[in-house]
């Protein structure tokens, strides 16, 4: 098998530098500010067309402002990038376990869970891209690092991703960059993420906070009323109304003997609860978005029985999304690290996201089983069963367990 040796994807990727100037000129506009409902459906209108720049910068900035957002949708990245990931190799021959062996070497990293995360960006924004940094000593070609890339560096031309911008495009080089799809919906891209029905929601529990806020500040405090007699002039009136307004900020005021300052008590006590209340379902519409459900993440009545139920409908969620990342890192991961450094094969090595709520396997009820069936004639593959176990091949010069402790694995 001949070995693939493409030395550009070393070099830099046409219009990169001339994109990141681009976004560096964006960065000064967050189009959270001043959102009314006429404006957003405007950018949702403008991204469904193509111009996905502004919708893309207010799914950042909700995830920055919204606290509900960001722990529940932190919570669903890191319940599929805190998995664990088992390579098995494509079938029992030498050539299969050193690919498996390879890729193995990669996967052991420490810094893999967090490059995972920034992967599953795509959760909210519906697609995410990941640049391979590769690195080509030893004579080997090896990732570095798997580097998160702003989306807004990219463009879909004929439902394709291209880097560059509306005026000026290119294809995605092979072997340099992950593109992870993780939609909601099915449908044009610019519609399946999270952060298109999150906008809605975020725009309208901002307009109840802020009047939540705006009653706080009216009736959270009694009303200052200051009264002066008939003859008052303009500076003693300015006087006292500097006394007035500075009460709430110092509790401490001079005024002359003449004039006086009451305390009118609020009577809207009550009326507060309207903007909590809705406040509260605005956030468990941002766990039934996210999670699927609302027990595992806020605290509601109905006891342990239902929260076990909801959790079903989050297992779900998280083996979908670890079904769509596997098999993404199978095709645009996996597979170019083999072909760059041990050429192209009829089958690959394949990574497994494990499912922690799956039924393991009974150690004790397979060994006595395999102990009484082999003799009989079971084939059985040793590697199937390490991989079961989640044991390594040893390797040349490793102790192995056995009658000698000290006996080294044979050299080939």
């Amino acid at each position: 098998m001949s070995i693939i040796d493409p030395r550009h994807l070393l070099e830099p990727q046409a219009h990169t530098e001339e994109n990141h100037s681009f976004l560096a000129r964006k960065n000064g506009i967050d189009p959270s500010l001043g959102l009314t409902p006429p404006r957003l459906a405007r950018l949702l209108r403008d991204a469904e067309n193509g111009q996905w720049d502004d919708y893309l910068a207010l799914a950042e900035r909700m995830e920055e402002k919204d606290a509900q957002y960001l722990a529940v949708l932190g919570v669903r990245k890191r319940q599929v990038s805190q998995k664990h990931l088992r390579i098995t190799p494509a079938d029992d021959s030498n050539d299969a376990l050193r690919d498996a062996e390879l890729v193995r070497q990669f996967i052991n990293r420490m810094t893999i869970e967090d490059e995972l995360f920034d992967m599953l960006d795509a959760v909210g924004k519906g697609y995410s891209v990941t640049e391979i940094l590769w690195e080509t000593s030893e004579r080997q070609w090896m990732p570095t690092a798997l580097k998160w890339m702003d989306p807004r560096l990219f463009v879909f031309k004929n439902h394709r991703l291209e880097l560059g911008n509306h005026q000026e495009s290119e294809a995605l080089r092979p072997f340099q960059f992950i593109t992870l799809s993780l939609r909601a919906k099915s449908g044009l891209p610019s519609r399946g993420g999270l952060a298109r029905p999150m906008a809605w929601i975020y725009l309208f529990k901002n307009f109840s906070i802020r009047g939540w806020l705006e009653f706080a500040e009216i009736y959270g405090q009694p009303l200052r009323l200051g009264r002066y007699h008939n003859g008052a002039s303009e500076d003693e009136k300015r006087t006292l109304l500097r006394a007035v307004a500075g009460i709430s900020r110092d509790a401490a005021a001079i005024i002359p003997e003449s004039m006086s300052i009451e305390f009118a008590s609020a009577n809207a006590r009550g009326s507060g609860e309207l903007y909590e209340n809705l406040a509260s379902y605005m956030d468990r519409q941002i766990s039934k978005l996210v999670l699927g459900q609302t027990s595992t993440i806020d605290a509601i009545s109905g006891g342990h029985a239902v929260g076990r139920e909801h959790e079903k409908v989050r297992q779900d969620i998280m083996r979908a999304d670890a079904r769509q990342l596997e098999a993404t890192l199978n095709q645009q991961l996996i597979r170019p690290l083999v072909m760059l450094n041990h050429g192209t094969r009829a089958s690959y090595p394949r990574l497994i996201i494990e499912d922690d709520t799956t039924e393991r396997p009974n150690w004790d009820v397979m060994s006595k089983a395999l102990e009484r069936l082999v003799p009989l004639g079971l084939q059985v593959s040793e590697q199937e069963v390490r991989s079961l176990l989640g044991l390594s091949r040893p390797k040349e010069g490793d102790a192995l367990l056995g009658d000698s402790h000290d006996k080294p694995v044979p050299t080939r």
